[in-house]
């Protein structure tokens, strides 16, 4: 095997155990030296390769497209707002009456928009929840465990505040409406969504899920907390 040979298969495979390989390394220093090179550029990218990814950077990622989704979400909800608000004069204007959609419709309208955050799961700061209450009003003292979003979001024409609290079975939704009471307490089921609809003192507490076996005891956290609010 001569150096151009060998260079080849120092190319293809750098620890090669071909005997020609072996045996021409071992003659010609330089070829060696290159060996060397290669063998150190392997390790060196090995150890590059090797570094452990941060903790929990799959949510972080997930929380960072929430984020700019949210943000997008907003805009067109501002902009869809205003174009609302004209077609609703021009409809006055026309005489013509409009009936708003019943709350469990306009909720599961909101979540199916926001789907993407149901697969959020490492819990959030209990003050990154109170500042987003506080935004509508609602000062909280004890924050449920296990929120792993939050959000103030429009429902309709509604302020809400938007919770995910990862269970077992699946996540469930609450949105908290801040001043907006409902007549009777409601559960339905609306598009394949278990929908409750809890009149409190201050608004109305709203859970969705796929299924309702969490219900009684998220209703029970979030009614301790809201009822015991500022």
């Amino acid at each position: 095997m001569n150096c151009l040979e060998f260079r080849r298969q120092l190319a293809i495979e750098p620890r090669s155990a071909q005997a020609d390989f072996v045996a021409h390394r071992a003659a010609c220093s330089r070829c060696a030296d290159a060996q060397q090179r290669a063998l150190g550029f392997e390790q060196a990218l090995g150890r590059a390769l090797a570094v452990p990814a941060p903790p929990q950077l799959a949510d972080s990622i997930l929380l960072a497209q929430a984020t700019a989704e949210q943000q997008r979400i907003r805009r067109m909800r501002r902009n869809g707002l205003l174009a609302l608000a004209a077609s609703t004069l021009l409809a006055v204007g026309l005489g013509v009456q409009t009936h708003a959609s019943p709350l469990a419709k306009l909720a599961v309208k909101h979540l199916n928009k926001e789907a993407f955050v149901l697969g959020l799961s490492t819990p959030i700061a209990d003050d990154d929840v109170r500042k987003a209450f506080a935004e509508n009003g609602v000062t909280l003292g004890r924050v449920p465990s296990g929120v792993s979003f939050v959000y103030c979001c429009p429902v309709g024409d509604y302020h809400s505040v938007h919770v995910v609290m990862p269970e077992a079975d699946g996540a469930v939704t609450v949105l908290y409406l801040n001043e907006h009471a409902v007549d009777a307490r409601l559960q339905t089921k609306q598009d394949g969504w278990q929908v409750r609809a809890v009149p409190l003192a201050h608004g109305t507490l709203v859970l969705l899920a796929h299924g309702a076996g969490q219900f009684d005891r998220v209703e029970a956290d979030w009614r301790a907390v809201l009822e015991t609010s500022a």
